[in-house]
């Protein structure tokens, strides 16, 4: 076990020296700016959802996730795609945009929100942002799920073309460890 931590310490440090690098040059060319956004990419990463209406939580991993736009999709698909969360599942063409095909939707068949999340602090997870920016509550990434407040839409299924997102649901929290991180969370603020 030590072993496989010493493993992720190194990795995490060699991941952050490629973070500094990409944000010396953010500034620069284009095409320099998308070293930042690679190098923000999360690989077997914990995250935690919470149903904020039924109380219920899951306990998920993701890897390849390149933007805040993609994890809705995903976690839209394999929480309300499996019956485990209420809402409409998204098409499966936006799944596939997210995953493994072209990446672009026409302006006339939009990926539309499923969820409205926020983080364990109550914040808002803009869309435009990334699974990195989400900020750790008790050393993990916790979500929080509502329904969307309206239609809101985009056209880009995922950021990284070549990259393959992996967003797996490890397991449903028993009643008692859902309350625990539900009673964690802070309320959802209006932004």
């Amino acid at each position: 076990m030590a072993e496989a931590s010493t493993v992720r310490d190194v990795t995490m440090k060699q991941r952050e020296r490629v973070r500094e690098a990409g944000a010396a040059i953010e500034d620069g060319p284009e095409r320099a700016r998308w070293v930042v956004g690679l190098s923000l990419v999360l690989d077997d990463e914990p995250l935690i959802a919470l149903d904020r209406a039924t109380g219920h939580g899951f306990r998920l991993t993701m890897s390849g996730v390149g933007d805040n736009y993609q994890l809705q999709t995903l976690l839209a698909d394999r929480l309300i795609g499996e019956g485990l969360v209420a809402g409409q599942a998204p098409l499966d063409q936006w799944v596939a945009a997210a995953t493994d095909a072209s990446p672009r939707l026409p302006m006339t068949n939009p990926v539309y929100q499923r969820l409205r999340l926020s983080d364990g602090h109550g914040g808002y997870v803009y869309p435009e942002g990334r699974p990195w920016d989400i900020p750790l509550l008790d050393g993990v990434r916790v979500i929080v799920l509502d329904p969307p407040r309206g239609a809101y839409g985009w056209s880009a299924g995922r950021v990284f073309t070549q990259m393959l997102p992996a967003l797996t649901v490890d397991g449903t929290m028993s009643p008692d460890e859902a309350a625990h991180w539900m009673s964690r969370i802070a309320p959802a603020r209006e932004e």
